[in-house]
């Protein structure tokens, strides 16, 4: 009858043991999931495992790009936008030069105005607008232009090269190109041009009329 108590004692303890041991599990992986779920480990210090990886922060970079226009300064170089620097222009030569202004002068009802004067090659060309205000034609023969310069020298229209059209209708305006024989002469600056044996009924007086002071291309 002891025994049979002993045993049944026995029994009653060992049950509650594993009661007791069910129940502290239960606790530990309630803990477990628990922990999991907040810090993403399970276990305590060397026994702990990762369940998840911590977020790590990332940055991207834009590569850089170059820009065979930049300056210095990152803004777009001159040469990029508008080409390649070109030293600037050398000066004209002796051929080629030219002068503009207003050179004129009237008798009667005619005025002839110089407007340009250049150095073709050796001669000068001059451009010429005339007008006649009266009621009748008149004539401005190429033969009879000449020019004559502050040193002197006499020059002549050329026959060959002269664009420049004699008669000019009343009440009208001619424009043209004298060109002389020969170039200025060394020293003289300016000139006088004349247009000589005009002919018309209401030319001026003496058939001629002459613009002074027209200068020379320097």
């Amino acid at each position: 009858m002891a025994d049979q108590f002993h045993h049944g004692t026995h029994r009653t303890k060992g049950g509650a043991t594993l009661k007791i041991g069910a129940v502290v599990l239960g606790v530990l992986v309630l803990l477990g999931v628990v922990q999991a779920v907040t810090a993403g480990t399970v276990g305590v210090g060397a026994l702990s495992v990762t369940l998840r990886e911590s977020a790590t922060p990332t940055t991207s970079t834009r590569a850089g790009t170059t820009d065979d226009t930049a300056g210095p300064d990152g803004a777009a170089g001159l040469d990029g936008a508008l080409g390649p620097a070109t030293s600037a222009d050398a000066p004209p030569s002796a051929a080629g030069k030219s002068v503009t202004g207003s050179w004129k002068q009237s008798r009667g009802l005619l005025t002839v105005e110089v407007t340009e004067v250049e150095d073709q090659a050796g001669r000068v060309r001059v451009h010429v607008t005339a007008v006649n205000a009266s009621t009748s034609k008149m004539d401005l023969p190429i033969p009879s232009i000449t020019a004559v310069d502050d040193a002197g020298r006499e020059y002549r229209a050329s026959l060959a090269t002269s664009k420049w059209s004699a008669t000019i209708a009343k009440n009208s305006t001619l424009t043209g190109i004298v060109d002389l024989d020969r170039g200025p002469a060394a020293g003289s600056s300016a000139f006088a041009l004349t247009f000589g044996g005009i002919v018309g009924q209401l030319a001026p007086t003496g058939g001629e009329i002459t613009v002074p002071g027209i200068p020379f291309p320097a």
